[in-house]
């Protein structure tokens, strides 16, 4: 009797991780189309910006990421328009809660730093603004990079979590305004300070977005059962 309830309790174990990884391959199918779009979204986003403030001289259009999470909206409800959506699990829920709070602290951090900002900007010298202002991408992006680490530990893919690791490091390092600084005039250099920080922001929707979303679209959720190991 004993032996049989091992049995059975061992089972009922088996068929709970089973279906917890069933679902956990589901989520990171429609997880990866999510990343993937939102990160060549946000390329295409940041090209437009940039060439518009490099043609105009006016920052102006960086007013159009506020139009981002729209945009990304409007496009993934017209791709899952005859989808049959993904069952709601634990799994699901989690990688859904854990982005629906990093893109709010987000949101709301934008928004307070953009109005305080233009407040100092407009009543205090140059000298306050560059010690007192907000730094609102460094901080986005930062957030948005634990958000895809967080989800690569939810998901157990790794690869999710170095990526949002390097994404963070390229963003933070400088490495790559300093090789431009090293490729291009020092007049030219100054002047692409009207497209800052779209060329950072390119580089994490590269990395930290769209090439961890390629990674979870192009596995196969029909790959049998390997227990806890990563896909």
């Amino acid at each position: 009797m004993e032996e049989n309830m091992e049995l059975t309790a061992e089972r009922s174990l088996e068929i709970i991780t089973e279906q917890l990884e069933k679902s956990r391959r589901a989520v990171s199918k429609d997880t990866g189309e999510w990343l993937f779009v939102s990160g060549l979204t946000t390329m295409i986003t940041a090209v437009v910006v940039a060439c518009a403030n490099y043609l105009t001289w006016t920052p102006l259009f960086h007013l159009l990421w506020f139009a981002l999470p729209v945009i990304i909206w409007l496009v993934m409800k017209h791709i899952n328009r005859n989808r049959v959506p993904v069952p709601e699990s634990f799994v699901g829920t989690l990688v859904r809660k854990t982005w629906y709070t990093i893109l709010a602290f987000a949101l709301v951090y934008s928004v307070i730093a953009t109005v305080w900002n233009v407040v100092l900007q407009h009543y205090e010298s140059p000298e306050v603004f560059l010690y007192a202002g907000m730094h609102i991408t460094p901080t986005v992006v930062t957030l948005l990079a634990v958000a895809v680490s967080m989800t690569g530990l939810i998901l157990k893919k790794s690869a999710l979590v170095w990526l949002g690791l390097l994404s963070f490091v390229i963003l933070r390092c400088g490495f790559f305004s300093l090789i431009l600084s090293r490729l291009l005039r020092p007049d030219v250099f100054g002047r692409l300070s009207l497209v800052r920080p779209c060329e950072l922001i390119f580089l994490f929707a590269l990395v930290g977005l769209m090439l961890p979303g390629l990674m979870l679209k192009r596995e196969d959720p029909l790959t049998p059962f390997r227990g806890n190991k990563d896909s």
